[in-house]
C-alpha cells in the first residue's frame, strides 16, 4: 500500500500580532511541507503577500494584498 505524503503548515506565531500597523516590522512566516518535503514559505505583512518557493533565497513571488485576493478567488473556482 502506497503512503499518502501530508501536507503540513507550520506557523511561527508569537501570540497576538497586529499586521495592519503603520510603519510595523510585524510579519507572519508560514512553512509549509509536504511530508518531509519543504514546498516554500509564505510571508504575510502589511502591504503584501510573498511566497518564497524551497531552495530560493533571492527571489519571491510578491503581491500586494488585492492581487493575492483575486489569485486565490480565481483558483478556488
Amino acid at each position: 500500500m502506497k503512503k499518502i505524503k501530508q501536507t503540513k503548515v507550520k506557523v511561527m506565531f508569537p501570540g497576538f500580532m497586529d499586521l495592519s500597523k503603520r510603519k510595523s516590522e510585524n510579519s507572519l512566516s508560514i512553512e509549509v511541507r509536504r511530508g518531509d518535503e519543504l514546498l516554500g514559505n509564505l510571508l504575510m505583512g502589511r502591504g503584501s503577500v510573498e511566497w518564497w518557493p524551497k531552495g530560493n533565497k533571492t527571489n519571491s513571488v510578491k503581491k500586494g494584498w488585492r492581487a493575492f485576493v483575486k489569485i486565490l478567488e480565481e483558483q478556488m473556482k
